[in-house]
């Protein structure tokens, strides 16, 4: 009776594990084809033709979408230019996302360095500013941004709308409460004695936090970069008003093959494509580094 009485707990918890495990598997797998699928449907329309494409219907034999190009072409990838000067919108995101990426992880160190290792006056105050911002929708800040450049443009003469850094300064203020947090999460997890072992050796609080500080906390550093970047790369809301021709970024550009007169869908597919690539990359070559910065920053204390 005693030996029935176990074996009846250990295969509840062995279904319950299992249970457990289809239930996670079968939402990552929808989570999964959620992403793949748009995705590769983009991918495979990009090297048809626009007949092939535009002319797709599930009511006539022979016309029904397919996922493998029937008339299989390059001439979208090596025409993304001509329509659309999608070369010179991929070169403004790179500026800006980049610069972004540079600002906002920089002042995020410093700040997250700052709440992690002193104590001063209004310090939960602040935490508490810059949390609160996550509350708000971006679009209630675009027509402050808006104004606001105007007025100083108007004032002081400095242009910031159509600029690189007006782009720039704008993108870095939406990654910096994110940053922030996570980057202080991060570097609590740094023993304080290191900060005090190397005052003892003599070292500043400066040279203590970029030459003791600085290279443990390149996870953490990373995953915010990361962050930081694709929020550049991906915002098209205040691009589209803060951003002229000169400095259009490839969000807003890719709107550009859809006209009154007709939509270049497999241009726009093509297109879309590459500038998929460096977010992809990027995020491929730092994945290590994101995961233990996201996960060291989640478990601290």
């Amino acid at each position: 009776m005693a030996t029935r009485s176990n074996t009846q707990p250990r295969r509840r918890q062995r279904l319950r594990r299992a249970l457990g495990w289809v239930l996670f598997s079968g939402a990552v797998a929808l989570v999964l084809l959620s992403v793949l699928i748009p995705y590769g449907w983009m991918v495979s329309g990009s090297f048809k033709t626009s007949l092939e494409l535009q002319g797709a219907d599930v009511t006539q034999p022979g016309r029904e979408p397919s996922w493998i190009p029937r008339s299989f072409t390059w001439e979208n990838y090596l025409n993304v230019n001509r329509t659309v000067p999608m070369l010179d919108y991929f070169k403004n995101s790179l500026i800006i996302s980049s610069g972004t990426m540079v600002l906002a992880t920089l002042l995020a160190f410093l700040a997250g360095y700052a709440l992690s290792r002193f104590r001063f006056p209004g310090r939960e105050a602040y935490v508490v500013s810059v949390l609160s911002t996550q509350m708000l929708p971006g679009i209630l800040f675009l027509i402050p941004y808006f104004i606001l450049f105007t007025w100083i443009n108007h004032r002081f003469g400095i242009q910031l709308r159509n600029t690189y850094p007006g782009l720039i300064l704008t993108y870095t203020s939406f990654a910096l409460p994110f940053s922030i947090v996570m980057l202080w999460s991060f570097l609590d997890t740094i023993p304080k004695e290191l900060d005090e072992q190397a005052q003892i050796d003599g070292a500043s609080r400066l040279r203590t936090l970029f030459s003791v500080i600085l290279p443990l906390a390149r996870p953490g550093l990373a995953a915010v970069g990361i962050y930081a970047f694709i929020m550049g790369w991906n915002e098209i809301l205040f691009a589209s008003v803060l951003t002229g021709r000169g400095t259009r970024t490839v969000a807003v550009g890719l709107l550009e093959y859809i006209t009154a007169q007709e939509a270049h869908w497999t241009g726009m597919m093509a297109a879309s494509v590459l500038v998929s690539l460096p977010v992809v990359v990027l995020f491929t070559l730092m994945q290590r580094a994101i995961i233990d910065g996201l996960v060291a920053g989640a478990t601290k204390g």
